[in-house]
């Protein structure tokens, strides 16, 4: 797997160039405008990003709540144990234990339950917000008449070439159009 990742970059890195020393070539009597993009600092930036996180935090607060009153419920049992393991009589005292066991393994089952919907609904958003931020990569390309937009597998960038500010700033004007337009 990681040696097909390997070649698959390569091949990646050379189609890369290849079109960049084209788009050179077949330009060389006209002005070539080739911008530079970080994509993974657009998402992270991305007001959209903000929403989507702010909006799942919301949505599963109330059930990362309720995990943590199972834990508190959990401890509370646990320090009951070990307070009264001597005035307990063997019924009381194997009962609690399988009450404290039956609890650590509602608590495992719901913190893994919570994790995977959680990571499932934060892929779902950041996909949203991905494809965002590449149709607004697109645009600002056309927009600005540039000619290349290269992003990732890049080692150098000059930042006169560098445009990931302004696709943020372009970002950041259409979620605030959408916002005025609610």
């Amino acid at each position: 797997m990681l040696k097909r990742k390997q070649v698959l970059f390569r091949v990646i890195r050379s189609s890369l160039s290849a079109v960049l020393l084209c788009t050179l070539a077949l330009s060389a009597n006209a002005e070539t405008r080739i911008g530079f993009v970080d994509i993974p600092y657009l998402i992270s930036k991305a007001p959209q990003t903000l929403e989507a996180e702010q909006r799942l935090q919301m949505e599963f607060a109330p059930r990362q709540e309720e995990i943590e009153n199972q834990r508190q419920q959990l401890s509370e049992l646990s320090d009951r144990l070990q307070q009264e393991a001597l005035e307990l009589s063997e019924a009381e005292l194997a009962q609690l234990d399988r009450e404290s066991r039956g609890l650590e393994r509602r608590i495992k089952r719901d913190e893994q339950d919570f994790r995977e919907e959680l990571n499932i609904q934060k892929n779902n958003e950041f996909k949203k917000v991905r494809i965002l931020v590449l149709e607004a990569i697109a645009k600002f390309g056309k927009t600005n008449e540039f000619d290349l937009i290269v992003s990732d597998g890049v080692l150098y960038a000059n930042k006169q070439i560098d445009v990931t500010e302004k696709i943020l700033d372009s970002l950041f004007k259409s979620s605030q159009k959408l916002q005025s337009s609610n």
